[in-house]
């Protein structure tokens, strides 16, 4: 420091830029040469044109956003200039989509005398409403206003166009217009009698114009009708915007300033529109018509496809014959539900140990809640049907995608070798559907019993039949097993002693699983083998893909290992981000790693847990590849997405659509949810 006080400031140092070295050079003669190939292969013509296209959108994309700038900068200080120039752009443009799509008159000079006409005509319309201030003159201005320009429309309209009015239909839908608009001001907690009655009039126009045009024989009517189809709606709004009062100033800084946003958002929301909201919209149109997308059938196709009204068109939807028989034959059924008994009488007796009416314990719950889901898989293994299918995947692979993936990453926290562990969970999710389908279905493949077996899962049942009926290895496995059962009712003894019963919970049902296992390997047996008529023991496999019903859980095993990863990664931040002071207070006050985990940990994530398993239940709803590489839907395999496919295929539309809208209805309900949950961890 100088003795003044100053900072000695360094000098700058210039960078050498050598271009004369070896890299520099080599970048050189690297563009140049990929330049050179560009032009060869695809020539200098195609490039200059594909450059001029991208300057030109470009330039438009910028001219447009400047000049709705240059537009709201107008709103503060000239609204009445601003509300004309917005009349006159509206204008315009209607017209020039009706001239477009040909249903005006031939005027010439064309194609912009309508135009010019229209923006006139809304210029004017907009500049009265916005000059006059007393209430009455506004609202009759704007009554007359606007349906003058009705009357310009009307005349307009060729007659080749001109609407022949139904006038039931007309009537229906303004009064669905009428209550969806007063309904809505209703939601938005406007109830003003103005607001509501303001709101009501909108929607009776738009309904209007939906019942008039929409409804109507187009060419089959006159010019009285075409007025009586664009005045009428037109007079409404222009009664509407009659209605309100001018902004005051404060109001019109508000627009300005607001309306930054809407003007950079606005080309993403018609890119969104033109992708996903239009073609939405046709979806649900075609739904209502013949397989040629040619006549109305009405909620034809619906009943086609739910109640399978034609067999050769639609498969079962929901199939459950002799269903009651079936579940209750079903061994599946009995283990669930016995594992649920024997989890509620422990935690009642847990309970009255501890004073309370239900031991509500991770070793009470958990077992619980894994009885239940066996019981359900039982439930949709007795029923059948496509809508039944896509159900149990849901249960199915949600339910444990998102276990497994969260208990990789509780157990991979912090611990040695936890991103090598947690890499090569995640490695599936590089894989795509179809990749992982057919991975899986050479693992799932079954050879003749004379061979040996290619596919991991039939080499393996087949070892296991042959250890099984093996001499002396069978024991020598039972001997093990036997030894790790000791060590696990040890350890629940050990866990009661301490109080925890998570512990003591979990290790009493492994070890209750590895008696069983025990048992079928020394009594009855285990693994794929059977006796011939001739009491040879002989190996048999299992055909994974084709013997139902459970044939759908061997597929749900794909997805299951592809998603785990997608689970592990979003549990493993949420965990990271509680807060350490929580753990450690808890570690402090006595609890053990599993009380940490169940009563601090997880409630923390709780939402982050929700948001996984709805985006999981979205993802498993329009679940389609992997079926279509394996089963292609045969044997019982069926899911909604690859039996829209198949419609498609067989070109039929109405059905495709159909089942596209079903899809959207199922998924609707799961994405709001999820976005409300998102908005909510935003917020807190």
């Amino acid at each position: 420091m100088t003795a003044t006080g100053a900072v000695p400031v360094p000098p700058i140092r210039k960078r050498n830029v050598d271009l004369y070295k070896p890299g520099t050079i080599a970048r050189v003669v690297l563009t140049v040469a990929l330049i050179g190939l560009l032009v060869y292969f695809i020539g200098i013509s195609d490039i200059a044109a594909t450059i001029l296209k991208v300057v030109i959108s470009v330039g438009v994309s910028m001219g447009i956003i400047v000049g709705l700038n240059l537009l709201f900068n107008l709103v503060y200080d000239k609204w009445t200039l601003f509300l004309t120039i917005v009349g006159f752009v509206i204008g315009f443009v209607t017209f020039v989509i009706l001239d477009g799509d040909r249903v005006l008159r031939e005027l010439e000079p064309r194609p912009w005398a309508w135009a010019v006409i229209g923006g006139l005509a809304g210029a004017g319309a907009l500049f009265l409403i916005g000059a006059v201030r007393e209430p009455v003159p506004r609202l009759w201005l704007g009554l007359t206003a606007l349906a003058g320009v009705g009357v310009v429309v009307a005349v307009a309209i060729a007659e080749t166009d001109q609407p022949g009015l139904d006038w039931a239909k007309l009537l229906v839908c303004t009064a669905i217009g009428v209550a969806i608009g007063a309904g809505l001001a209703l939601l938005r907690r406007r109830t003003h009698r103005q607001t509501v009655f303001g709101a009501a009039l909108v929607g009776g126009a738009i309904g209007w114009l939906i019942g008039a045009w929409g409804g109507a024989d187009l060419g089959g009517g006159s010019l009285g009708e075409a007025l009586i189809a664009t005045v009428i709606p037109l007079a409404a709004i222009g009664a509407r915007l009659g209605m309100s009062p001018l902004p005051t100033t404060s109001t019109r800084r508000e627009i300005e300033e607001r309306s930054r946003a809407w003007i950079f958002v606005t080309p993403a929301l018609l890119l969104v529109a033109a992708g996903l909201v239009v073609p939405l919209v046709r979806t649900i149109i075609l739904s209502f018509k013949d397989r040629n997308s040619e006549e109305n059938v009405g909620w034809t196709n619906y009943g086609d496809v739910i109640f399978s009204r034609r067999p050769a068109v639609t498969e079962e939807f929901v199939d459950a014959t002799n269903w009651f028989d079936r579940l209750f034959g079903s061994r599946l059924w009995w283990v669930g539900i016995a594992i649920v008994g024997a989890a509620v009488v422990i935690g009642f007796v847990g309970g009255r140990a501890r004073r309370q009416a239900f031991a509500a314990e991770p070793g009470t719950v958990v077992p619980m809640l894994f009885g239940f889901f066996l019981a359900a898989c039982a439930v949709f293994a007795t029923l059948r049907g496509t809508l039944i299918n896509n159900l149990w995947w849901i249960l199915v692979v949600t339910s444990l995608a998102t276990a497994f993936g969260l208990a990789v990453a509780v157990l991979a926290d912090r611990a040695r070798g936890e991103n090598i562990a947690k890499s090569m969970i995640f490695l599936p999710m590089a894989i795509s559907f179809i990749g992982a389908g057919i991975i899986w279905r050479f693992m799932y493949v079954t050879r003749n019993v004379t061979k040996p077996q290619t596919g991991v899962l039939n080499a393996i049942w087949v070892g296991l039949g042959e250890l099984s009926n093996s001499e002396w290895q069978k024991w020598l496995v039972a001997a093990v097993l036997i030894l790790i059962i000791v060590g696990l009712l040890a350890l629940a003894w050990q866990a009661v002693g301490e109080g925890n019963g998570s512990r003591a919970g979990f290790s009493i049902g492994f070890a209750l699983l590895l008696a069983v296992l025990t048992y079928l390997l020394l009594v009855p047996g285990i693994g794929g083998f059977e006796t011939n008529a001739r009491g040879e023991v002989v190996p048999k496999t299992i055909d994974f893909i084709r013997e139902n019903p459970y044939n759908n859980m061997w597929l749900m095993v794909v997805l299951i290992w592809l998603q785990v990863g997608f689970a592990m990664v979003i549990f493993s931040s949420a965990i990271k981000a509680v807060p350490t002071e929580l753990t450690e207070a808890a570690r402090i006050d006595g609890a053990n790693e599993s009380q940490v985990f169940w009563k601090v940990t997880l409630p923390q994530i709780a939402t982050t847990i929700a948001v996984v398993t709805t985006t999981l239940v979205v993802l498993v709803l329009k679940v389609f590849d992997i079926v279509r590489v394996t089963t292609g839907g045969q044997f019982d395999t069926q899911v909604i997405a690859n039996q829209m496919a198949n419609a498609v295929v067989d070109r039929n539309a109405g059905i495709a659509a159909a089942l596209a809208t079903l899809l959207f209805i199922g998924v609707l309900p799961v994405m709001f949810y999820n976005l409300r949950q998102m908005q909510k961890g935003k917020a807190a």
